[in-house]
């Protein structure tokens, strides 16, 4: 027979997380409800790192449906990284143009960095 037993500190962590998801809904606002595919925003963590993603998908499931499916970029991630975003944590839409000169300077400034290094005998990537 199969028995299951689960731990105190991982009910505790999942009790949290539910905790946090609810109060992130919380902080939706009306705009940030209405986010869909194809648009591009801004985030402004708060240490000062800004965050520029695109909207891939948004997700029909009840529970899911202030998530969507991005791509951002930025300083410490400049070819992008693919991950779930809560609308939440999106400070402002941002026009298509905007969006992909950052990406494409972004781009550009690491790969220049990547062929600094190889001249100079370091090799970062």
């Amino acid at each position: 027979m199969l028995r299951i037993e689960i731990d105190e500190p991982i009910v505790s962590i999942l009790r949290a997380h539910r905790e946090a998801e609810k109060a992130a809904d919380a902080r939706v606002q009306e705009w940030q409800g209405q986010v869909k595919t194809g648009d591009c925003f801004k985030q402004t963590t708060t240490d000062g790192l800004e965050i520029f993603g695109e909207v891939l998908r948004g997700y029909n499931l009840p529970d899911r449906s202030n998530w969507r499916e991005c791509r951002c970029f930025s300083f410490v991630c400049p070819e992008g990284e693919m991950g779930d975003v809560h609308v939440s944590q999106m400070d402002e839409l941002i026009d298509r143009k905007t969006f992909e000169s950052v990406r494409d300077k972004l781009g550009k400034a690491y790969r220049l960095a990547i062929e600094r290094s190889k001249e100079k005998g370091f090799h970062l990537a």
